[in-house]
């Protein structure tokens, strides 16, 4: 294992659709952080024997200069096993971990609009959750086009906390609430960079969430990604026309020039009262864990502080 990896000690293992992007963009701007250029090269999720070149996932790291961080932000480790057995085995041992958590029920809401909207999910809001509710997150969960699903698992904080909490040390997890870094980006930004025993600042440039959008033709851009992410017959007579170094770098920039050609400016559904309620009986005992464990009121969540 390259001893380079013992470098890379500061995650953002998730939530999803939680402002994991903002915080990965606001924390790289530190001069002491070096944030990884893929914000979710996702190279400890796989086991040990599969592990992607590690040439190519520290090629996302600068190391010509010294930093006192080197960080990625790849969502599902929060949730998947074969994580903490790599950290463990592969990256710094005494590595910092930093979890922003949204209101359960708008981050399973946004997470469905996302895959609606990008034309990999035809249920409807409940039936989409319910599907594989009881299935435990694993890299499995990952659809051809490459964008997770798994919404109801993913939004259980207080169950996958309590996991974290086994194999890593509490001095060395920070919470922080997406609600919090919407609201006051600034305070909550130098509140990371204090359990970093960093710096602060005074003050951060506006950043630009990751927000869902409207798109015309969700089944196309679907078959979009699908072609440029993994292997088909049309696929592999064309990659030979194009340089491997090419093919890597810009995949992912043509799904994002497509995506937008075709954003609208029309605004995604809300979520109803009814379908509110409905996710709030569903997380509302696993909201009761994560206060516990973490002493934290989480006030913001008001469909959880109303009895």
């Amino acid at each position: 294992m390259d001893d380079k990896l013992k470098q890379i000690n500061l995650f953002i293992p998730g939530a999803a659709k939680s402002g994991t992007t903002s915080l990965h963009s606001l924390l790289d701007l530190h001069p002491e952080i070096n944030m990884s250029t893929n914000k979710e090269p996702h190279f400890f999720t796989f086991p040990k024997e599969k592990f992607k070149n590690s040439e190519e996932y520290l090629a996302n790291f600068d190391f010509s200069k010294k930093y006192s961080y080197r960080g990625e932000s790849s969502t599902g480790y929060f949730y998947f096993k074969n994580f903490k057995e790599n950290i463990k085995a592969a990256a710094h041992p005494n590595s910092k971990f930093i979890l922003i958590f949204r209101n359960p029920i708008d981050r399973t809401f946004s997470h469905y609009n996302y895959l609606k909207s990008l034309g990999s999910e035809d249920l409807d809001l409940k039936a989409a959750v319910l599907k594989d509710h009881q299935k435990e997150p694993t890299p499995d969960d990952l659809l051809p086009e490459l964008i997770v699903k798994n919404y109801y698992q993913y939004s259980l904080y207080g169950k996958w906390l309590t996991e974290f909490y086994k194999h890593f040390k509490a001095e060395n997890i920070k919470v922080i609430l997406f609600e919090d870094l919407k609201e006051n980006p600034l305070k909550t930004v130098n509140s990371c960079l204090r359990f970093l025993k960093l710096e602060e600042v005074t003050e951060i440039p506006e950043i630009k969430s990751n927000k869902t959008v409207k798109i015309l033709f969700p089944k196309l851009y679907r078959s979009i990604r699908i072609f440029a992410f993994n292997k088909s017959k049309f696929r592999d007579g064309v990659k030979f026309l194009l340089p491997v170094k090419f093919r890597r770098k810009y995949k992912k920039k043509i799904t994002e020039v497509f995506l937008n050609l075709m954003k609208t400016n029309k605004s995604l559904p809300k979520a109803t009262e009814t379908e509110r309620k409905w996710l709030y009986n569903l997380y509302k005992n696993d909201v009761k864990q994560l206060k516990k464990i973490t002493g934290i009121s989480y006030n913001q969540w008001k469909d959880f502080n109303e009895d």
